[in-house]
């Protein structure tokens, strides 16, 4: 036994307390606590004194007499008046030369470590000296995972406050000691080897009342180390070995029983009795060790002689959360493997190894199996979650005081953290924690299968059954952390196991059987967790039997399930491709909670902010629902639309949407019809009471939302306004025009107080900032920030810039958000400069708003499913923006950037078809393909109007189709039936080899000419087949060579994308058309530009030469068909002749290719396709049933029949004689006889959507 003998006696003066007196004055102070809920510490025992003596007791004088140390008399008495006692004699005693000769006399530090080198914990010293010295706390927990520095800081305390203390003793519980052996050795120590184990008492109960004599007696200081040895592992925490049970006898009467001593623990969990004992004003108390400060860490690393940035080094701190033991271990990794070079092993992205691996496996190991399941699920959720949402996941199904056990069990054995915020309280891990936790799950899963697969027990499979891999509804960013973390890496361990692909579907295939065989009573998630490995495989599960399962977090959009049996299925939790006309505007309510989106077909829906799902939808106009707005208390939401008319909705609560609870339809509760053309934008006032709107009648419009009718018409733009906003305080109305002007009103008066000018394009959109001091708007190439009191121009924003539609402010006024191609991108107002950049769609983003992000916080009712949701809190900000068929969401906080949703709209437009010459072995006719949003290339036979095959290549949609010309003599081709190209929004151009029937292989690959840097808009044929000319975003045509695949040539001369290319008859002009609204001619054998067309408004959007090459028609954005006499261009650069009778954009224009013709078809966005007689310049025939924009027409080579396709996802064949439509056909959608019948788990609105993707109900 080592020990410390005194050196000599130390002088003490006055009185001090007996331990009758000690034991009275400490009850009395614990009553009082108890009665005020006042703690009565030395400072406040100090100021109740100066209230009873003009000196008083100074708190140093009031911490001696606690701690047993001498002191006046008059103090003594003091102290005990403030407290409502009678000092009494045997209160206070004289101590003598004995008492005095035993102070510091005697330690024994047992296996205690060496704290020499000792980083940090100040606070904590400090804090716990003034428990034990201060507040008399009789037992002190130290809590803390492992490696967390709890025996070094047990240790340095000790020595802090060792020599208040007559005796003081050190000992580690490593070994688990039974209590017999540890309490003899501490009898013995405390009685100074007089007490041996002959005159010991005989029972534990007994040999615990003697030791806690020697507590009262004496002034002893006792240090318990990791006595979570003493704990049964696997078990709730806290809970005893069998065989150590005494162990909690001995802490409860150290805890309960009055005396002068004090007993330190440290430990992993917290004992189980220990938290009915302990509180703030309690002599218990427990301390949660967390990691060390930043700077305490890189002290660590930086001992450890490691190379790399500060940056580096703190990253490294924080990565491990400042756990000194796991920084000690990476730092010597790092020097043995990395030359102690920092930023080479973070590059390797592994923070779990050897002795950290080890260290979380002990912690792990003790836990019981709910405490596990919470662990492993908290490690799927990656990010902090609500004990509601806890409960959702754990199956069977958990009570919310089962898992708020557990989760403060888990929190004894230190493995959670806890988060207290405004959204309530939050569970997460540690990123170490996270990582250990993510690789046990792979590699338990991984064993788990290989011993199913092994011995045929697919009952076994129990993590798959209790854990999602992957959560479907999750936010986007953290669903592709799950995808990447967890369900990667468990499918290359299982194709590792089994071999190869082919082995693992099989068996993933005969579990399903089995399943379906034996459908489960208690739901679970291993249908879901498996075909989510089929669909990480790409496994076509068309025609798949599902019937009957618990179809659990599958994520499923962009899924094929053709033809798949789901009768009966559970499908709660899945998520599925959504079905949606083309996104035109996009309007956020004020608590960040809901989205509303406005689509071409005339559809309004409603989304939830927080999954992504579709809570409402209905069609609400007859025409594109280009822009939506909430009120401010939220009851409302308005639609404007190209129908010329605005209508307000709610639900039937007068709600937008309750929530998923009880939903109810959007109905429609007034129209607001007076405009003459396209409303394109609307808003509310700040009060909700007065709606302004903008319109292509050049007017805005001032409407009372109580009555609908129209207060006021402000005149004054010279074309279409397309925008309108309200000052935060009401008082002003701005609007923004295609004249190229915003202009303010004071609404107060009606009158236009100010018009900006000095924008070079039409006004797409104006904001106002949060504080009304600014107003911002753009123009496609610039966004311009001004001062709405003096209406100066304060800042222009122009670099960079590619086309931007739409602009919002952040809340906090400090940024400015808009949608440049295909990108939003975040502007500081003062600077001017980008500060963020945020992708993810594949075409332009026409539609941005910027909220406040809130969140409900989440309390649950013990027995009840559902949460109660109590007022929302703001945090952060919400940032929306949509393309054609995306919408896409993000979050942005402290904590940066967050994808928040992507919700995917599956609406498979057709943007192309060609026709193809009749190939030589092909004599019943040729063929037609079609190219959409679906990526995929269809082939139709013109006679039987049957799908011949698909190719599928592009990543991105595919926009333009074109047939090379086949040459009477095949061999030019190489003995084929020709080339079919396809251009895509991917930059690519794929060459497909057609056989002798013209019909491509669609097992061959195709062949890529790569080199545009934007969508391929338009691609064309030379009349001899051998070049092919294509039309890009990136502002440039490129002439290919076929027979080499290489580029000839590259044209620029367009300022803006060029969306269509035709060759002259004759093969020697190039004619191209763009969004700079020109026309441009272009001699093929120089490449120069002989000629530029003006007269077009808007985007031309295509172009066609007529058969004897002397008329080029263009299709254009004013809603005219343009025909331009080539002949006749020198003395008259005009067209010579518009074709009016379109109500919207036209999108295409086809010749027809018999001389005798002279006809020309035209489709536009109004839904309808018209015939011309060019000669004559009328309309011959008006061809109507599609249901939405028609995108291209083509004819067929005899000149009889017209095809078109179609936004509606259908191709229509057209007698060009009659105007009969002679057949629809429509490529397979991704859901088509897909069987829902009798599945559960689906709002109304979802069962809508699978259906119109093609799925039936029977």
């Amino acid at each position: 036994m080592k020990s410390k003998q005194p050196s000599g006696p130390k002088r003490h003066r006055g009185y001090v307390l007996t331990p009758t007196g000690a034991k009275k004055l400490q009850n009395r102070i614990s009553e009082l606590e108890d009665k005020t809920g006042v703690k009565y510490n030395a400072a406040k025992i100090s100021e109740k004194s100066q209230l009873m003596s003009i000196s008083g007791l100074h708190p140093t004088t009031i911490r001696k007499i606690l701690r047993g140390q001498g002191a006046d008399e008059s103090s003594l008495r003091l102290i005990f008046q403030v407290v409502n006692l009678e000092l009494e004699d045997q209160d206070y005693t004289q101590p003598g030369i004995d008492n005095i000769v035993r102070i510091n006399a005697t330690q024994d530090w047992g296996e205690a470590v060496d704290v020499s080198v000792f980083y940090g914990r100040e606070l904590e010293l400090e804090s716990l000296s003034e428990w034990i010295l201060e507040e008399n706390c009789r037992l002190v927990v130290l809590l803390g995972m492992g490696g967390i520095g709890k025996t070094a800081l047990s240790v340095k305390l000790a020595q802090k406050v060792g020599d208040n203390f007559e005796f003081l003793i050190w000992r580690s519980l490593k070994n688990a000691p039974p209590l017999e052996e540890l309490l003899r050795d501490l009898i013995q120590f405390f009685s100074q080897q007089q007490e041996t184990a002959v005159n010991l008492p005989k029972t534990i109960s007994g040999q615990i009342s003697r030791l806690t004599d020697y507590l009262r007696s004496s002034r002893c200081l006792l240090v318990f180390d990791n006595i979570e040895t003493l704990l049964k592992p696997g078990s709730p925490a806290g809970r005893y070995r069998e065989g150590y049970e005494g162990y909690e006898e001995l802490f409860r009467r150290v805890a309960e029983t009055i005396h002068q001593s004090c007993l330190i623990l440290t430990s992993r969990e917290k004992p189980q009795y220990i938290s009915s004992l302990e509180g703030e004003s309690l002599p218990v108390r427990c301390w949660q060790l967390k990691g060390l400060p930043d700077v305490e860490g890189e002290k660590i690393l930086n001992t450890k002689g490691l190379r790399g940035s500060e940056a580096n080094i703190k990253q490294l701190a924080q990565l491990y959360q400042g756990n000194p033991l796991a920084l000690k271990i990476v730092a010597t990794s790092i020097q043995e493997l990395f030359a102690g070079n920092i930023a080479e092993f973070l590059a390797e992205g592994v923070a779990v190894f050897n002795g950290i691996r080890s260290l979380l496996q002990q912690q792990f190991d003790r836990l019981a199996t709910l405490e596990k399941q919470i662990l492993y699920w908290l490690a799927i959720n990656r990010e902090p979650v609500s004990l509601a949402q806890l409960r959702e996941d754990i199956v069977p199904r958990v009570s919310a005081g089962r898992i708020m056990e557990s989760l403060e069990f888990i929190g004894w054995r230190s493995l959670i953290e806890t988060l207290s915020t405004n959204a309530g309280q939050l569970f997460t891990l540690q990123p170490v924690v996270m990582e250990y936790l993510s690789d046990r799950l792979i590699e338990q899963v991984c064993a788990e299968v290989r011993t199913a697969s092994d011995s045929g027990n697919f009952d076994s499979l129990n993590l798959l059954k209790h854990h999602a891999l992957i959560k479907a509804e999750s936010s986007e960013s953290v669903l592709a952390a799950q995808i990447n973390l967890i369900l990667h890496p468990i499918l290359e361990g299982l194709l590792t196991s089994f071999g190869n692909r082919e082995n693992l579907i099989a068996f993933i295939n005969n579990i399903l059987a089995y399943l379906r065989s034996n459908l489960l009573t208690t739901p679970g998630y291993i249908a879901g967790n498996l075909l989510n490995l089929l669909i990480d495989l790409k496994v076509d599960l068309s025609g798949y039997d599902l019937s009957g399962l618990t179809i659990w977090q599958a994520y499923f959009p962009g899924v094929n399930l053709r033809r798949a049996n789901l009768t009966g299925a559970n499908l709660a939790k899945s998520v599925f491709s959504e079905t949606f006309g083309d996104i035109c505007g996009i309007a956020l309510s004020h608590d960040g909670t809901q989205i509303a989106t406005g689509h071409k077909d005339g559809e309004v829906r409603l989304w939830q902010v927080a999954d992504g799902k579709l809570l409402s939808r209905k069609l609400v106009h007859t025409r594109t629902v280009w822009s939506l707005s909430f009120s401010s208390e939220g009851k409302m939401l308005a639609s404007g639309s190209f129908d010329s008319t605005i209508r307000l909705w709610q639900d039937e609560a007068g709600n937008i949407a309750e929530g998923a609870k009880n939903l109810s339809p959007i109905r429609n509760t007034l129209s607001l019809i007076g405009h003459g053309d396209w409303v394109w934008g609307i808003a509310y006032s700040p009060d909700g009471k007065i709606l302004a709107s903008g319109s292509s009648d050049r007017t805005v419009k001032l409407w009372d939302i109580k009555t609908g009718n129209c207060l006021k018409t402000l005149p004054g733009h010279t074309d279409t306004v397309h925008t309108v906003a309200f000052s935060p305080d009401g008082k002003t109305l701005a609007s923004g025009s295609a004249d190229r002007t915003v202009r303010l009103w004071n609404i107060t008066t009606i009158d236009c107080s100010k018009i900006l000018t000095g924008h070079k394009n039409q006004i797409s959109a104006v904001a106002f900032s949060p504080d009304g001091l600014y107003l911002a708007s753009c123009d496609g190439q610039s966004i311009k920030i001004w001062e709405v009191q003096t209406g100066e121009c304060h800042q222009t924003i122009c670099k960079d810039l590619t086309f931007v539609w739409s602009i919002a402010f952040s809340p906090d006024g400090k940024t400015i958000a808009g949608g440049d191609d295909k990108v939003i991108k975040l502007w500081q107002i003062e600077t001017g400069e980008c500060c963020q950049i945020l992708s993810g769609f594949t075409s332009q983003v026409w539609s941005v708003v910027v909220g406040a992000k809130h969140s409900r916080i989440d309390s649950v009712d013990e027995g009840q499913d559902n949460c109660a949701n109590a007022s929302p809190v703001q945090h952060g900000q919400i940032i929306a923006g949509s393309d054609k068929q995306t919408l896409k969401l993000w979050q942005i906080d402290e904590n940066g950037v967050n994808a928040l949703q992507t919700i995917q709209g599956y609406a498979n437009s057709i943007w192309s078809v060609a026709v193809s010459s009749i190939p030589p072995n092909r004599p019943q006719g040729g063929i037609v393909a079609s190219g959409g949003t679906d990526q995929t290339i269809s082939l139709w036979d013109i006679s039987t109007r049957r799908c011949l095959g698909t190719l599928s290549q592009h990543q991105k949609s595919i926009r333009t189709l074109a047939f090379s010309p086949i040459p009477p003599n095949p061999a030019l081709q190489g003995g084929h039936g020709g080339i079919l190209a396809s251009g895509s929004e991917d930059k690519t151009i794929c060459l497909w080899q057609l056989n002798k029937t013209g019909i491509a292989d669609s097992i061959s690959t195709p062949i890529q000419l790569l080199g545009h840097t934007g969508c391929v808009w338009s691609l064309a044929f030379s009349p001899d087949g051998k070049i092919l000319a294509s039309g890009s975003s990136d502002q440039t045509i490129r002439l290919w060579d076929i027979s080499n695949r290489h580029c000839l040539r590259i044209l620029s001369g367009h300022d803006s994308w060029v969306l269509s290319v035709a060759f002259s008859p004759d093969g020697k002009i190039l004619a191209s058309s763009s969004a700079d609204q020109t026309i441009r001619l272009w001699q093929i054998d120089t490449g120069e530009c002989i000629k530029t067309l003006f007269g077009n408004q808007g985007f031309i959007w295509s172009i066609a030469f007529s058969l004897d090459g002397k008329i080029l028609a263009s299709a254009s954005e004013d809603g005219t068909v343009k025909l331009w006499n080539l002949e006749t261009l020198s003395a008259n650069p005009s067209p010579h002749q518009i074709l009016e009778g379109h109500q919207s954009f036209v999108w295409s224009v086809a010749f027809i290719p018999i001389r005798s013709g002279g006809i020309l078809a035209s489709s536009s966005v109004d839904q309808t396709i018209r015939l011309w007689d060019v000669s004559k310049g009328r309309c011959i025939k008006v061809l109507e049933g599609h249901n939405s924009a028609v995108w291209s027409v083509a004819f067929t080579l005899d000149g009889k029949t017209l095809v078109s396709s179609s936004n509606d996802e259908t191709i229509k064949f057209w007698d060009v004689e009659t105007g009969v439509c002679l057949d629809t056909l429509r490529p397979e959608r991704i859901y088509e006889g897909t069987n829902i019948t009798g599945v559960t788990g689906l709002t109304p609105a979802q069962k809508l959507t699978l259906k119109a993707l093609g799925a039936i109900e029977q």
